[in-house]
């Protein structure tokens, strides 16, 4: 009888990775499609196959997923932290992908990375700062008050000793 479905464990020990990566995998939204049947996870071997022969590249230039989505030429692209810090928004923001989906976050994804145009993710700030702000989200002209708040009282500084 051939199997037409391969466990989680039956799939790393094929690809020579952990179960865990797998789960990761799951999470954010790579790797084969799989189903889960109450709190077990099997893969359809044509899932597989079909990933397998995806994952298939002639010379490492092919494997690029910049090649999938063009970064605009001569942009200045940032990391999800320095978007952050450009826009005085949280982190979480850019590095959540359910958040940034969710708030339409402009981005390039460029060799498995996320990256944010400058000009776009400022051009997106600046457009959605009113929204955010009703979202406990603090606006870059609030940040100096949040900052503030963060902070750790004056007489606890000094107190350290290191």
């Amino acid at each position: 009888m051939t199997k037409l479905n391969l466990s989680e464990n039956d799939l790393a020990e094929r690809w020579g990775i952990s179960p865990k990566t797998l789960q990761r995998w799951r999470c954010e939204g790579r790797g084969p499609m799989y189903l889960k049947l109450s709190k077990r996870v099997i893969y359809p071997l044509e899932e597989i196959q079909t990933f397998e022969s995806n994952a298939l590249y002639a010379s490492t230039s092919e494997k690029s997923p910049s090649s999938k989505v063009p970064a605009p030429p001569g942009a200045k692209l940032l990391t999800g932290q320095e978007a952050a810090a450009a826009t005085g928004l949280p982190v979480y923001l850019f590095s959540n992908k359910k958040v940034r989906e969710a708030a339409g976050i402009p981005c390039v994804h460029i060799n498995g990375s996320m990256r944010y145009d400058t000009q776009a993710v400022m051009n997106w700030a600046r457009l959605r700062s009113a929204d955010l702000n009703g979202h406990c989200v603090d606006s870059p002209a609030a940040d100096s008050d949040h900052n503030r708040a963060m902070r750790q009282p004056q007489h606890l500084e000094d107190t350290r000793g290191w």
